[in-house]
C-alpha cells in the first residue's frame, strides 16, 4: 500500500511540475545517455545508502530489484525516445480516447506484422512490470496493488507523452494494451510461485 501512495504522489507531482514547465516556454532536446548519466548514479546512490542502513547487501534482494530498474530504463526508452520535450498547451497535444481506434486502425490498414507489433508490443512492454513487482514485495504487494501500480505507471507515461513530447501521441489503446500486459505478468507470477512450492514439497 505504501507503494501505490507512493505511485499517486508522483502522478500529483507530475500534474504540478507540468504546470510550472508550461508557464516556462522551455524546449528541452535531450538523448538516452544523457538521461543515464542523470538518473544511474541517483540510483547507486539510493542503493547504496539503503544498504549501508541494513548493513548488509541481500543479493536476493539486489538482483530482482536492479533488474526492474534495468526494465524501467528500458521503458522510458520505448516509450518516449527521441526525447524531444516541449511544454505545449492543452490544445496542441496528440491525444486518443477512443478505445481500440488504434488497433482496429492497424488490424485493417496496416500489414499484420505491424498490427501484431502494436498490440503484441503494447502487451510485452507491461509483462514484466506485473511479474518483477511482486518478487520484490513478496508479502505485501496483491493483484489489485499490482493494477493500480500498473495504471498510474501508463497514466504517466501517457500524460508525458500528451503534454511533453512532440513525436509522441497519448493512446487510450496503449493504455488498455499496456494493463492487460502487467495482468499478465503477474498471473505468470503465480504460476511461477505455484510451481516452486510444489517443487519444494517433492523434496
Amino acid at each position: 500500500m505504501h507503494v501505490l501512495k507512493s505511485g499517486i504522489f508522483f502522478i500529483i507531482f507530475l500534474l504540478l511540475f507540468i504546470t510550472l514547465w508550461s508557464m516556462s516556454g522551455v524546449q528541452l532536446q535531450l538523448n538516452f545517455p544523457f538521461i543515464l548519466l542523470l538518473i544511474v548514479p541517483l540510483w547507486i546512490y539510493f542503493r547504496i545508502q539503503q544498504n549501508n542502513q541494513r548493513k548488509k547487501i541481500l543479493i536476493s534482494r539486489e538482483f530482482p530489484l536492479n533488474l526492474f530498474f534495468l526494465y524501467m530504463l528500458t521503458v522510458i526508452y520505448v516509450t518516449l525516445e527521441p526525447f524531444h520535450f516541449t511544454p505545449p498547451s492543452l490544445t496542441d497535444g496528440k491525444m486518443n480516447l477512443i478505445p481500440y481506434v488504434q488497433i482496429l486502425y492497424q488490424y485493417k490498414y496496416k500489414p499484420p506484422f505491424f498490427w501484431m507489433l502494436y498490440t503484441l508490443g503494447n502487451i510485452l512492454l507491461f509483462i514484466p512490470f506485473g511479474l518483477l513487482l511482486p518478487f520484490l514485495y513478496k508479502k505485501r504487494l496483491r493483484a489489485f496493488v499490482i493494477l493500480g501500480l500498473a495504471i498510474l505507471c501508463s497514466l504517466s507515461i501517457e500524460i508525458i507523452q500528451f503534454f511533453f513530447t512532440v513525436d509522441r501521441a497519448a493512446d487510450i489503446d496503449d493504455f488498455i494494451l499496456n494493463i492487460f500486459g502487467a495482468m499478465v505478468g503477474y498471473f505468470l507470477f503465480l504460476i511461477m510461485r505455484q510451481f516452486a512450492r510444489r517443487l519444494l514439497q517433492r523434496r
